[in-house]
């Protein structure tokens, strides 16, 4: 594809980004027709607009054919993140994978306050929205903040964790959003910022099927949908020194249930732990520090192979130490 191509599709992306927000959720015959006149290019037909309403994140083609705006279609929603660092004194709020929609949106246009003042996508290359003095609340490293998009405006609060949704809620978002993104065929992204904009778009599908969706603060994204852009570089490091260990396994639990894995996600995440990390390092303390922990039958007895109800699979681990010779 020339280069020539790419500017003309950005400039009908524009375009069209433009016509929704303005006029809400259109026929694609009618968009055509618009961006043909507004750009001046005969070429623009209803085909290449809805060639590019199916690419484009910013924008949603909704059951009955007409293409809306993202904005218009997360109206209502809360999103939350767990804030890394302190926010006392500072206009920049760094984000992650969960509340990825308002970057997207940001970048479009600055992003109205319901406090007043707008917000707007970060000048660098990083994930990060920056806004007029005071727009952030005072919130620590660990702490909750949501931010809630209604009416075109935007509003950032913190949350307590008692009034999250419960795991009945977090089942239903989790369903509903795995449903849409296997549909968007998922599995088939490759790039990195592609399985970003793919978990977008399955939100935005499932804000259509259920537009209460989310509309009250649930657990972060990132942290409520397992591994959503299935990538960790960042555990690099993390992973060579747990393979250069001489007596290791891994293991898996099964039935554990939604409510606990969130606790320990949540515990995990507070003392900036992966969660591997939290539960190996939960298990560690209760089995060297409890009073009875000699009296446990031997560990044998706890295998697969000796106990068939078990729930515990322990499997071989990436590296084995070479057994003792008999000799």
């Amino acid at each position: 594809m020339t280069s020539s191509t790419w500017l003309d599709k950005l400039d009908l992306h524009d375009v069209l980004e433009e016509l929704t927000h303005e006029h809400g959720p259109q026929d694609m015959a009618w968009l055509a027709d618009r961006a043909r006149r507004r750009i001046r290019d005969p070429r623009i037909t209803r085909d290449r607009v809805e060639q590019l309403a199916d690419e484009a994140t910013t924008l949603v083609v909704r059951p009955d054919g007409r293409v809306a705006n993202l904005a218009h279609v997360l109206d209502g929603i809360v999103l939350t993140h767990r804030v890394r660092g302190s926010l006392r004194d500072r206009s920049d709020l760094w984000l992650g994978a969960g509340v990825h929609p308002f970057l997207l949106m940001a970048c479009a246009r600055p992003l109205p306050l319901a406090g007043g003042g707008r917000v707007r996508a970060s000048q660098s290359a990083e994930p990060a929205l920056v806004g007029p003095r005071g727009w952030l609340p005072d919130a620590e490293r660990g702490d909750l903040i949501a931010l809630r998009w209604r009416s075109g405006e935007l509003e950032v609060t913190t949350v307590d964790r008692s009034s999250l949704a419960g795991p009945a809620e977090d089942l239903h978002v989790r369903e509903l959003i795995a449903e849409r993104r296997n549909t968007a065929s998922w599995n088939a992204a490759t790039d990195r910022v592609d399985r970003a904009a793919r978990v977008v778009h399955a939100l935005a599908l499932a804000r259509l099927e259920d537009p209460d969706l989310l509309s009250s603060p649930h657990a972060p994204l990132d942290e409520l949908l397992y591994d959503p852009l299935e990538t960790r570089e960042s555990e690099h490091w993390r992973a060579m020194a747990a393979a250069r260990q001489e007596d290791s396994v891994t293991f898996c639990i099964d039935g554990m249930p939604i409510a606990l894995h969130s606790e320990l996600m949540a515990r995990a995440r507070q003392y900036g732990m992966t969660t591997d990390q939290y539960v190996i390092a939960l298990l560690g303390h209760l089995a060297w520090r409890t009073p009875f922990a000699e009296d446990i039958e031997p560990w044998e007895d706890w295998l697969p192979e000796k106990s068939p109800g078990a729930k515990l699979v322990v499997l071989p681990g990436v590296r084995q130490s070479p057994e003792p010779d008999p000799a």
